[in-house]
């Protein structure tokens, strides 16, 4: 249990000769420092005051981190001062130690976002530094353990901030005290193939750049920080997100992921240059990889991207951010995504949040109606579904990857989902195979919400703005099956939901499913 920390009125001197700037910019949110859009939702501070309890807490949260303050708005002496008056105006309506203000999580990122503010302006006043400092040490009594995760991984890099920040025996206890927390997740969070462990293409490039971060204040005048270790990490890391984005800059959505929430992978490459880093893939490639520690099975090439999750949903101990989409793709053709998994826009305990946790809410296979894995609540997951049997090979730019999984076998042993991508030339093959006793089995395709469908006979014709891109036939292997269209519904960013369509086929009583693609 924490120990009582009390609020003082004092804080330690502050190391004068390190001052860092040159980070990535946070995405701008505000203009006059009143009015707030996070998430796709506005709200008015001077309405709402800072804890509202009918604002989710995720907006919440946005609020108390303080990103705004270092987004790319024209800087000035005006706005910092704006900027100022509003830091002490938290302090006043944020008492020590209470409400969502002083949860760890936002405590950590507010911690980083006001040292970042400093070095860049020189503006905390003496107010504003005691309570810096108090929010350190509040947080240095509360890692969040209990979450692990990002979560512990941003407590590390805010005490690791904080004791670059300040001097003295106590900042350089929570110095210590970050950097072992990181020595000991280092390995844990980011896999041998570059992943960070929770397997969120969003996440994974929000902990990159804070691995960017701590290289740049720590890599020169801090000798235990594990430097070589963490460049390796970045440079894996940097390699990995090229994989999981999209030419346009958008991210592949897996587990929970959206779309302008962490840095750009052009961003994050930048930040990663200036520092003498760069992408640990160099020169030519296979044009067909699989990321066996965190699952995933990539090719690309000529405008074509295939991404498969053919891996578990996440660490066992860790499952909160993880979705029941085993099995599940995404198809870009010419450079333009067409088949997507439907995304995330919410967090919390709603029942949308469920659904588009949801088997199906990816395309994939969704068997009696039942999850592969049972997400359930806004962050839990009771029984995983397993892959096994994984094989691929390649020839040339073609390839036939295969892999089951066991997600349905709680609800009789012999129940198993196999699918096989096969691509030749123009040509992509899907294959779905379910053996065991079911009573029904349902595959859908999530089509990307620029697509139109023209349909012709058992033919589908996949267009975007007049041209092209795809044609699909369904069979059991000796005649049609229909395709339905149904319409569902497309979450790129959080607090957004576009119109789509959901391209759906009933699995007959073979128990198999072939989806022709010819592009």
């Amino acid at each position: 249990m924490p120990r009582s920390i009390r609020e003082i009125s004092a804080y330690p001197n502050i190391h004068n000769e390190t001052s860092y700037q040159g980070f990535i910019d946070k995405k701008s949110s505000t203009e006059d420092l009143d009015r707030f859009i996070f998430l796709s939702e506005t709200n008015c501070l001077s309405s709402i005051g800072w804890d509202h309890p009918q604002v989710s807490k995720l907006w919440r949260y946005n609020l108390h981190y303080f990103d705004f303050i270092n987004s790319s708005l024209p800087a000035g002496a005006a706005r910092e001062l704006q900027e100022l008056d509003l830091i002490h105006r938290w302090i006043d309506e944020n008492p020590f130690g209470k409400g969502t203000a002083w949860e760890p999580y936002p405590t950590s990122l507010r911690i980083i976002n006001w040292i970042k503010w400093h070095w860049r302006t020189k503006s905390l006043t003496d107010k504003a530094i005691i309570s810096l400092w108090n929010q350190v040490r509040y947080l240095g009594d509360r890692p969040e353990y209990h979450l692990l995760g990002n979560h512990l991984f941003i407590n590390a890099k805010a005490l690791i901030f904080s004791g670059v920040f300040f001097e003295g025996s106590e900042a350089q206890q929570y110095l210590k005290q970050g950097l072992g927390i990181i020595k000991d997740e280092l390995n844990e969070q980011f896999l041998e193939d570059g992943a960070h462990f929770e397997l969120s293409p969003m996440y994974h490039a929000l902990g990159i750049e804070d691995l960017l971060d701590l290289y740049k204040i720590c890599q020169s005048h801090i000798p235990t920080f594990p430097k070589e270790e963490v460049a390796q990490k970045i440079q894996l890391g940097l390699a990995w997100l090229k994989h999981m984005s999209y030419s346009n800059g958008e991210l592949a959505h897996f587990n929970d992921c959206a779309n302008e929430i962490a840095p750009s992978l052009h961003l994050l490459d930048e930040l990663a240059f200036g520092l003498g880093l760069s992408s640990s893939e160099n020169g030519p490639h296979s044009s067909s990889v699989l990321l066996k520690d965190s699952g995933f099975f990539v090719s690309e090439q000529d405008g074509f991207k295939l991404i498969a999750d053919v891996g578990e949903i996440g660490p066992s101990y860790l499952p909160g951010h993880a979705h029941a989409d085993t099995l599940s793709f995404e198809l870009a053709l010419q450079g333009e995504r067409v088949i997507v998994n439907s995304g995330t826009s919410m967090y919390g305990l709603s029942a949308e949040r469920l659904r588009q946790r949801s088997t199906s809410a990816h395309s994939t296979v969704e068997i009696n109606g039942e999850n592969s894995s049972e997400v359930w609540s806004g962050f839990r997951v009771a029984r995983r579904a397993q892959p096994f049997d994984l094989s691929w090979s390649q020839e040339g730019a073609d390839f036939t990857l295969s892999c089951s999984h066991t997600g349905y076998q709680r609800l009789s042993a012999d129940i198993i989902h196999r699918r096989t991508w096969t691509k030749q030339k123009q040509s992509l093959t899907i294959k779905d195979q379910v053996f065991g006793e079911i009573k029904r089995a349902k595959s859908r395709y999530f089509l990307h919400p620029e697509i139109t469908v023209k349909e012709e006979g058992e033919v589908l014709y996949l267009d975007k703005h007049g041209k092209i891109l795809a044609t699909l036939f369904a069979s059991d292997g000796q005649k049609g099956i229909p395709i339905k269209q149904v319409k569902s519904t497309y979450h790129p960013t959080f607090g957004m939901s576009i119109p789509s369509i959901c391209l759906e086929m009933e699995m007959t009583e073979t128990q198999v499913l072939i989806l022709n693609i010819a592009f």
